[in-house]
């Protein structure tokens, strides 16, 4: 370990890696939540309907970018993957300017399938490295880095809009140095992650290997990306994974109908501050050494189900009344005394929202430690998420009632948290280091708490736990202890 029991910064280490891959994230997708917070993209209010057909169809092709990128991703590596992908959100955003300054819609329908591609790529790479490269023991602190990362870069593209529009009460659309500067961030940001490594050339910070990765032909990695498909375990998270992203559609729209821009900035820059210390909670409950990891995922899902069902709750109550064909004719600013509630519930709605994704990255991290299966859980829960999003575009630009669209994500956040529970109950182990899987390692100091020598296989750490007295099953809790 490093200073202050921090892991070892070399540029060999995963912890690091995520870092990389979380600088990208930040630059892509965190400035793509911050445009989407600020309502209609970013842009003016009179162009929401163009920009949620846009986003509608990024969403609908990122399902298959996600769903199949896995294989892209083994063959090409996680750098190259990865910086294709965020440059591809230069080109949305530019074509959002660009729309916002001529009116013309033929580059943002353009960029929608472009940033659609790019947005699978992206995530399929961060989702691996965040799953795939850390230790059972880490694996909440490296989805909670992944998605800190993407708050952080919400947060600095967030306060931008916040101070040059900080004396504007209109709700005019955002400023040209704007969107020049969200352009060169993910440019920078993009170059950056081809610093990522795969696994192979990564090591721990005990010298162990952090995976294998044996070559395999173009045939062999489509054929695992398809019989992922058959996995009933995985077919039954796919409610769960429906509603990740499709509070940012609903979040973006209902701030652009209550709230005027300067106040919309403000809500956007609040929430993804406040998302990085409550991501930090729930990884010190996800990742408590303590108690095992059915216990861990069992009381870190409550911990976030019960105020993101409240939030969800009170949306549909809040907006019974509301009319999309007769907005209101004076938007709320943040001076308003109604505010303080729209703050609050925007706040409770967003930072739980988000812990979601905390979740279920948790959830898919417990089930396997192989990296080549890790990619193509990923992959599908980044490409349902992004039909999700694609129905909630498609439907809130046909304007549906508001209580109709959070009603609607409420129903399948409540059959995911369903389906959590029985998985954490019936499918989660405590350790997948006792049983071989494809292209995991075994991390040294577990084969050495156990009596085995580096180089072992997962199959000499079962017959080793097997040979022991009772009480003295568990790999990782044993290790904890110690």
């Amino acid at each position: 370990m490093g200073f202050l029991g921090l892991p070892q910064l070399r540029y060999h280490s995963p912890w690091v890696q995520n870092i990389i891959s979380g600088v990208g994230v930040g630059a892509s997708a965190g400035i793509y939540v911050a445009l989407n917070l600020l309502g209609a993209g970013g842009g003016r209010p009179d162009s929401a309907q163009v920009v949620q057909v846009v986003n509608a169809t990024l969403c609908a092709v990122w399902f298959f970018s996600s769903s199949f990128g896995g294989s892209i991703l083994n063959k090409l590596g996680p750098g190259i993957t990865m910086c294709i992908g965020v440059q591809t959100y230069a080109v949305y955003v530019g074509s959002l300017w660009y729309y916002d300054e001529t009116g013309k819609k033929g580059y943002p329908y353009a960029a929608g399938p472009i940033i659609g591609i790019g947005a699978g790529m992206v995530f399929i790479t961060a989702g691996y490295v965040a799953t795939g490269y850390p230790e059972e023991r880490e694996k909440g602190s490296y989805a909670t880095i992944l998605m800190n990362m993407q708050a952080l870069g919400s947060v600095i593209s967030g306060i931008i809009p916040v101070i040059i529009n900080r004396n504007s009460d209109t709700t005019a659309g955002v400023p040209r140095s704007v969107y020049i500067s969200f352009i060169i961030i993910m440019i920078i940001g993009g170059l950056i992650t081809l610093l990522l490594l795969r696994p192979q050339k990564l090591t721990r910070d005990d010298g162990s290997v952090v995976a294998v990765d044996p070559p395999r032909t173009a045939w062999q990695e489509l054929r695992s990306n398809l019989l992922v498909f058959t996995d009933p375990i995985l077919l039954m998270m796919i409610p769960a994974f429906l509603p990740s992203e499709g509070f940012l559609v609903y979040s973006g729209s209902v701030n652009a109908y209550n709230n005027n821009l300067r106040t919309r900035s403000l809500l956007a820059f609040i929430a993804v501050v406040m998302q990085i210390p409550a991501g930090w909670a729930l990884q010190a409950v996800l990742d408590y050494p303590g108690w095992g990891r059915r216990k861990r995922g069992l009381v870190g899902l409550t911990s976030v189900a019960v105020p993101l069902v409240i939030a969800w709750v009170w949306e549909m109550i809040r907006t019974r009344n509301y009319d999309r064909n007769n907005p209101p004719t004076i938007s709320t600013d943040w001076v308003e005394p109604r505010f303080g509630w729209i703050f609050f519930l925007f706040m409770l709605n967003w930072v739980f929202s988000q812990l979601w994704h905390n979740i279920v990255y948790y959830w898919i991290g417990a089930l396997t430690n192989s990296p080549q299966k890790l990619t193509h859980y990923v992959g599908v829960f980044r490409g349902v998420l992004g039909a999700g999003e694609a129905i909630i575009f498609g439907l809130d630009s046909i304007k549906i009632p508001y209580i109709a669209e959070a009603g609607g994500i409420l129903l399948f956040y409540i059959i995911g948290i369903c389906v959590f529970y029985y998985l954490g109950i019936y499918h989660i182990r405590d350790t997948n280091y006792d049983h071989a899987e494809e292209g995991a390692v075994v991390p040294n100091h577990i084969l050495e708490g156990e009596g085995l020598t580096p180089g072992q296989r997962a199959g000499d750490i079962s017959d080793a736990v097997a040979s022991k007295p009772k009480g003295h099953e568990n790999v990782e809790t044993s290790r904890e202890k110690a």
